[in-house]
């Protein structure tokens, strides 16, 4: 039931599979995404937030208008400000087609031409890119107030890593830069291990988990507090459970599962401290059943 380019694209890069286990490494995919998405969600809305709400001090309202920034390379028509200006354009249009459409279902004219929405629906309805853009350096100048960079950087990145101001943008730019095509490749539910680096299974899967500490990093920079309520909630924990060799195993049926009696107390006391020593998802079997146990 799957297209044979895309399931080409995984017995390419797992040559040795056959296609039962390749459909299972599929399904391990989808389960990434899965775990990906709630950590990307968060660094967008958070990356978003902080932004839009310093902007909106330093320039009010449709700041993306009123931004101040320098000339690039001469060039107005790929400019990061001409970039940005457009991304909010779309947003813009998106909001307007999305409410008369709502608006015909409801019988109700449509709205007229030079309306305005609400701006923070324009916000919510940006796209990734969009923020990439802002933290570009043509925003950045010391010497001029008028910036939004670096005079809003303590306020919008409480927990920069750098006093340089400039070290600091540099640092967020290329982490979001980083973020962006793989948080795309998620959209469009491609194979997550897709790198210019990753030829091997083990390239693979750290490359996968580099991921996890980029999108960290960049929540923590912006707020310690969504971090924590991550991890309360083990939810970067989970997603490294799944971007681990033991689960891929699991999902490709090469799991060796251990062979466990309830009745041998101390087998069983070692074998749970083995789970958390390891930190590792474990297949055992009881009573002629398949279970997965996993660290809390």
């Amino acid at each position: 039931m799957l297209s044979e380019s895309r399931i080409n694209t995984y017995h390419q890069f797992f040559s040795d599979h056959s296609d039962q286990e390749i459909y299972g490494i599929y399904l391990w995919n989808m389960s990434l995404c899965g775990a990906f998405y709630p950590l990307l969600q968060t660094a967008e809305i958070a990356l978003r937030n902080t932004i839009n709400n310093v902007a909106l001090e330093h320039y009010g309202e449709d700041w993306h208008t009123k931004i101040v920034h320098s000339e690039y390379n001469g060039l107005s028509k790929n400019s990061p400000a001409t970039k940005l200006k457009n991304a909010f354009k779309d947003a813009i249009r998106k909001v307007i087609k999305d409410e008369n459409e709502v608006r015909a279902k409801n019988n109700l004219e449509p709205h007229p031409l030079g309306y305005k929405p609400n701006f923070n629906k324009i916000v919510s309805n940006t796209n990734f890119v969009t923020w990439e853009y802002v933290l570009h350096p043509l925003f950045f100048r010391v010497s001029n107030p008028n910036y939004l960079w670096p005079q809003k950087i303590k306020r919008a990145f409480k927990n920069r890593p750098y006093r340089s101001p400039k070290d600091t943008l540099t640092l967020l730019y290329n982490l979001v830069s980083e973020i962006r095509p793989f948080r795309n490749r998620l959209s469009h539910h491609e194979p997550l291990w897709k790198g210019v680096t990753t030829r091997t299974e083990a390239d693979a899967l750290q490359y996968l988990n580099k991921k996890i500490d980029v999108i960290e990093k960049l929540i923590h920079i912006i707020s310690s507090e969504k971090n924590k309520y991550l991890e309360v909630h083990g939810l970067i924990r989970k997603t490294r459970l799944m971007a681990s060799k033991e689960t891929l195993d699991t999902y490709r049926y090469r799991t060796q599962s251990a062979t466990l009696s309830l009745k041998h107390k101390n087998k069983v006391r070692r074998f749970l401290s083995y789970v958390h020593d390891n930190d590792k998802p474990v297949l055992f079997s009881h009573g002629g059943r398949a279970f997965q146990i996993s660290p809390a």
